[in-house]
């Protein structure tokens, strides 16, 4: 079975647009979460997100081209040429055929659909923007990125929730498994942070309202959590057969070992309690691997800051890892960027990368007292750390019980 890597990383988030600037800000704690000023606060219970600020889509864009594009559109084509430059990839200087994307949103242009629908209700059907429909739908960061490129390759844009970008690094993979595709782009995007996306999230208590101190708001596995910040971006891998890139002589910035998925089958929001799901999915992606748990040295969890969320999760790793709980670091970089939802596993598997290439973790953010219910030997890295790994996890999960799990390895 052909190994894949990784040979090209993008991204767009509240913590910078570029790999090494999100690595730079973790590494030193910083905070991409603040009071929100796109859109007037006022009147909302929650005033603040992981805002994507200072990003000029005119790089990729003209002013009017951007105009007719979504912003989760725009972030995953700035992802996606500034994965392939890092990748040294010309997107002519292939087989287009057998190059594709998968680029996934959970939400699609929903600041689109909602201003859309104000405009619908005070001007009338025929002030709708005819650009409406193929801003909105949530196929189309994919599709505008491989006609873009003029990739002709499997194309296709996968929803689940917060575990899209995962599942779309994991299907496909399984594109080039199957001998289908010599290149994939994947990943996923969102821009979650605007007045329908807070007000939905807020309407279901999930968020924190802890507006006075945005950058102490996001606490995952911290005792007083009280809701996960909503935030916004996109992250894109540049996946590749190892001959295809060895043959090109690609940079080999990670491979690709396993991934698991699963499902809780349990409640459209709520975790498992007992994390069963959670587990199955990891201890299916280190049988994907073909390696043992001990093997695994570090996690990036999904550590959205929920109450039930975070608990589920750790009590997931105790079971699935055993006596190896104690010399595996697990952290959440949700602490610094907030919660990407369909990007998040996007974000996550460039800080994941980056802590394979410089066998560092960064800290969990505002872990100031650890919830009792968490088993103590969980090493939740209440400081960034030096840490010798061959292979890393990150989980995804998305409501619906969607679980997912990629395994990386050093390349």
């Amino acid at each position: 079975m052909e190994e894949i890597v990784v040979t090209g990383m993008g991204v767009v988030s509240s913590l910078g647009h570029s790999p090494e600037q999100l690595w730079e800000n973790l590494l030193a704690g910083k905070s991409g979460v603040s009071t929100i000023d796109r859109f007037d606060v006022e009147k909302y219970s929650v005033k603040i997100g992981g805002q994507v600020r200072d990003f000029d889509p005119t790089k990729y864009y003209s002013e009017r081209d951007a105009r007719r594009t979504a912003r989760n559109i725009q972030y995953a084509v700035h992802a996606a040429e500034s994965a392939l430059e890092m990748a040294k990839l010309d997107p002519a200087d292939v087989d287009v055929t057998r190059c594709g994307v998968n680029i996934g949103s959970g939400m699609g242009g929903m600041e689109v659909f909602y201003d859309n629908a104000v405009v619908l209700e005070k001007r009338g059907p025929r002030r709708v923007s005819p650009f409406f429909v193929p801003m909105a739908i949530s196929n189309m960061a994919a599709g505008e990125v491989g006609i873009r490129l003029k990739w002709m390759g499997p194309n296709w844009s996968l929803v689940s929730a917060c575990a899209t970008a995962n599942h779309a690094f994991i299907t496909a993979c399984d594109q080039i498994r199957m001998g289908r595709a010599d290149v994939m782009l994947a990943g996923g995007c969102e821009e979650a942070v605007c007045d329908i996306g807070v007000a939905g999230f807020a309407a279901m208590k999930a968020l924190s309202t802890r507006n006075d101190d945005p950058e102490a708001a996001s606490r995952p596995f911290d005792k007083d959590r009280d809701g996960f910040i909503i935030s916004e971006g996109a992250g894109v891998l540049v996946l590749e057969s190892l001959s295809h890139a060895k043959k090109r002589g690609a940079p080999i910035l990670a491979r690709i070992a396993g991934y698991g998925m699963s499902c809780d089958g349990h409640h459209m929001s709520a975790p498992r309690e007992d994390g069963l799901g959670v587990a199955n999915s990891m201890n299916m992606a280190v049988k994907d691997a073909r390696i043992n748990m001990s093997q695994v040295g570090y996690v990036n969890t999904h550590g959205t800051s929920t109450p039930l969320g975070d608990v589920a999760e750790a009590a997931a790793i105790v079971k699935a890892f055993g006596a190896d709980i104690s010399r595996i670091k697990v952290n959440s970089t949700k602490s610094m960027t907030g919660h990407a939802l369909g990007a998040a596993a996007g974000l996550e598997a460039i800080a994941t990368i980056m802590s394979l290439r410089d066998q560092k973790v960064h800290k969990t953010l505002n872990l100031d007292n650890i919830d009792e219910r968490i088993d103590p030997s969980v090493d939740l890295c209440a400081e960034a750390s030096n840490h010798a790994m061959e292979y890393a996890m990150s989980n995804s999960f998305g409501f619906g019980g969607h679980n997912s799990t990629v395994i990386f390895a050093k390349a």
